[in-house]
C-alpha cells in the first residue's frame, strides 16, 4: 500500500528548520571561511578576492531560477541541496588535512555556494506554495529569527569552537573538527526535512507534467550555454578595449561589468523582447523552442520594467561601501596592532562579530520592518539611507585608535550592525516592491543576483585595496564609498504606501 503523500503541515513544524538549514551554508561560505583563512595565514588580498568571487552562485540565482520553476518540484531540490551541502561540509574538513587545502577547499566552497543558493530559490518556491498568504505574512518574522539564530551558530558559536580548540590541536585540525560538526548537524536537518517537509499539491514544475523530449532540453541548455559564452566573451571584449585606455583592475573589471549588465539590458528590451513577442504570435510555434522562450520570459519582463536603470543602480550601488568593509572587518579584529589590528583572538572575533554584532543586526533588521509598517517605505527610506551608512564611521574610530576595552569595542561593532540592519531593510523591501506582479519568484531571484554582483565586484578587490593603503586609510575611504549609497536612493520611486499595514 503506497502511503499518501502529506500535502499540508503545522509550519511550526518546519519552517524554523528550513531557514535555521538555509543559512548555515551562506555562513559558512560568506563568513566563516574569511576567518579561517585568516587563521591559517591567507593574505587579505587573497581572502578578499576570492571569497567574494564565492559570491558567483548566488549572482547566478537570475539565471538558474527559471529553471528550478521548470523541472521537478521545489522540495525535490530542497532535499537534495541539503544532502550536497551535507556531503560538501565534510568536504572542507577532509580537505584541511591534505598540503593542497587552499585550492580544496576553495572548490568545495564553490560547490558548497552553488548547492546553497539553488536551495535558497527552491525552499523559499516551497515556503509560498505550502503556506496561504496570510501564514505567509505571519511567519517572515519567524523565517528571519531562525536564519540569523543560525548565522549566530555559525559565525559565532563555531568561530568560538574553532578558537578554543586551536589551543590544543592547532588551526587546521581546530577548523576539520569545526566542519564536522556542521556537517553532522546538516545531515540530521536533511534527514529531518526529508521526513517532515510537505507536498503541497502546486509543487510542479512550470512544464507540470509534460514530458520535454531531448530536442527541447537540449535546445534550453544549449542555448543557455550560448548565451553564457557570448556573455563571457563580450566581457572580455570590454576588459580589453578599457585595457587600451589605461584602465586596470580593479575598476576594469567592475566597468567591464556594468558596461556588460547595460549591454544586456538593453538586448533584452529590444532584441530579445521582439523574439519572445514574434513566438508568442506565431501561429505555428516551433515547440523545440518553447522551453527557452519559457526561461526568457521573465527575463524580457524584468528588463522592460519603466524604471529599469534606476532599479540596477540602486540593486548594484546601495551596498558598495558595505560590500567592502565587510570582508575587512574580521581580518581588522585579528590582525596584530602593529599591522594596524585590534589584536583580538578567534573566539574573541566569534563573541564580537558573530554573536553581537549578529544580534545588534537582527535587532536592527526587526526594527527597520516594524516602523516600515507603521508609515510605509517612502517615509522612511532617507532615515534608513542615513543610519545604514553612518555607523561605518566607528571603524574610522577604531582602526585611528585602536582601543584595548573589550567592551568599547563590542559596542562599536554592535552600533554599525545594528545601522545595517535597521538600513538594509530599505534594500529588501525594494526588492520586494519591484518584483510584485507577474513572474513574481524570478523577479525576486534576479534581484537577488544582482545584488550578489553588487556585492562581489567591490569586495573582490577590497583585500589588495586594504594592504596598500592600510586599514585607517582603507576605512576611510569606505566612508568615501558611501556617496554612490545616497545617490541611487535619491532616484529611485517608491510606491506610496509601500509596506504600510492596512489598518481594519
Amino acid at each position: 500500500m503506497i502511503k499518501e503523500k502529506v500535502t499540508t503541515r503545522n509550519p511550526w513544524a518546519w519552517v524554523p528548520s528550513l531557514y535555521f538549514t538555509e543559512a548555515i551554508p551562506y555562513v559558512m561560505v560568506m563568513s566563516v571561511s574569511v576567518m579561517m583563512y585568516k587563521n591559517l595565514n591567507v593574505s587579505n588580498s587573497d581572502i578578499a578576492f576570492f571569497t567574494s568571487l564565492l559570491y558567483f552562485p548566488w549572482f547566478l540565482k537570475f539565471l538558474w531560477g527559471p529553471f528550478i520553476d521548470m523541472f521537478k518540484t521545489k522540495r525535490f531540490w530542497t532535499i537534495t541541496m541539503e544532502l550536497i551541502v551535507g556531503v560538501t561540509l565534510l568536504g572542507i574538513a577532509l580537505s584541511l588535512t591534505t598540503s593542497t587545502y587552499w585550492s580544496l577547499t576553495l572548490i568545495v566552497f564553490a560547490l558548497m555556494a552553488f548547492a546553497s543558493a539553488t536551495h535558497d530559490i527552491a525552499a523559499d518556491g516551497l515556503y509560498m506554495l505550502s503556506l496561504e498568504q496570510q501564514q505567509q505574512s505571519a511567519f517572515v518574522g519567524v523565517r528571519s529569527t531562525f536564519y540569523r539564530i543560525a548565522t549566530v551558530v555559525g559565525s559565532g558559536l563555531l568561530v568560538v569552537i574553532a578558537g578554543q580548540l586551536s589551543t590544543s590541536f592547532g588551526y587546521k585540525s581546530a577548523w576539520a573538527i569545526v566542519f564536522v560538526i556542521a556537517g553532522v548537524l546538516f545531515f540530521l536537518l536533511f534527514t529531518y526535512h526529508k521526513l517532515i517537509l510537505p507536498y503541497p499539491k502546486e509543487d510542479v514544475g512550470s512544464f507540470g507534467s509534460m514530458q520535454l523530449s531531448k530536442n527541447q532540453i537540449g535546445f534550453l541548455f544549449g542555448g543557455f550555454l550560448v548565451f553564457a559564452v557570448i556573455f563571457y566573451l563580450t566581457f572580455l571584449l570590454l576588459s580589453s578595449l578599457l585595457s587600451l585606455f589605461g584602465i586596470i583592475s580593479p575598476w576594469k573589471t567592475i566597468a567591464s561589468t556594468i558596461l556588460l549588465v547595460l549591454i544586456v539590458v538593453v538586448l533584452f528590451r529590444t532584441y530579445v523582447a521582439s523574439f519572445v513577442l514574434k513566438y508568442e504570435k506565431s501561429e505555428s510555434k516551433n515547440e523545440i523552442l518553447l522551453p527557452f522562450i519559457e526561461f526568457l520570459k521573465a527575463f524580457v519582463v524584468f528588463m522592460q520594467k519603466k524604471d529599469i536603470w534606476s532599479i540596477l543602480g540602486f540593486l548594484l550601488f546601495f551596498r558598495f561601501a558595505e560590500a567592502q568593509l565587510v570582508k575587512l572587518v574580521q581580518p581588522f579584529l585579528l590582525d596584530p596592532r602593529t599591522k594596524g589590528g585590534l589584536g583580538l583572538s578567534t573566539s574573541e572575533v566569534g563573541i564580537v562579530y558573530g554573536t553581537v554584532g549578529i544580534i545588534a543586526l537582527t535587532v536592527g533588521g526587526l526594527i527597520g520592518g516594524y516602523v516600515i509598517s507603521k508609515k510605509g517605505m517612502k517615509w522612511w527610506l532617507w532615515p534608513m539611507v542615513i543610519v545604514m551608512h553612518s555607523p561605518d564611521l566607528v571603524f574610522v574610530y577604531l582602526s585611528q585608535n585602536q582601543p584595548e576595552n573589550f567592551l568599547l569595542i563590542n559596542l562599536a561593532v554592535a552600533f554599525e550592525q545594528f545601522g545595517y540592519g535597521f538600513g538594509f531593510t530599505a534594500y529588501m523591501m525594494y526588492m520586494i516592491m519591484i518584483s510584485q506582479g507577474e513572474h513574481k519568484t524570478a523577479h525576486f531571484a534576479i534581484c537577488t543576483g544582482i545584488m550578489a554582483l553588487g556585492m562581489m565586484l567591490p569586495g573582490m578587490y577590497s583585500g589588495a585595496l586594504q594592504e596598500q593603503i592600510g586599514y585607517s586609510n582603507f576605512f576611510l575611504w569606505v566612508i568615501l564609498s558611501t556617496i554612490p549609497g545616497f545617490i541611487v536612493a535619491a532616484l529611485v520611486k517608491i510606491e506610496p504606501g509601500f509596506g504600510k499595514k492596512i489598518s481594519n
